[in-house]
């Protein structure tokens, strides 16, 4: 599908993680959570362009990772959608997002 774009959707899980993971950034220091969100956007248009790009890490369901914070978007490619299922940092259990749909 070169040249066609993806459209990405951030699954109500995944906002759920991303708020949090915002809220947790701003406690540490202001505009932190917003750095994130930044970061979160770049990783959001790679995916628009090219979602095959990342690895599959189970299943079907892709993992790319913010570079700054290293959160990981875990992700499935149901073209021509990309649905994220979890936005969780690297250090938390795979666990947490292995079920999401």
């Amino acid at each position: 599908m070169a040249g066609s774009k993806f459209t990405v959707i951030i699954q109500p899980e995944a906002e759920q993680d991303l708020d949090e993971a915002y809220k947790y950034l701003e406690d540490q220091k202001v505009g932190l959570g917003f750095e994130l969100l930044e970061e979160v956007t770049k990783v959001v248009e790679v995916l628009e362009e090219n979602p095959q790009i990342f690895q599959k890490v189970y299943g079907e369901k892709r993992r790319a990772v913010t570079k700054r914070f290293g959160y990981n978007l875990i992700y499935i490619i149901i073209s021509p959608f990309v649905y994220i299922l979890a936005i969780l940092h690297g250090k938390r259990n795979p666990e947490e997002w292995k079920g999401r749909k």
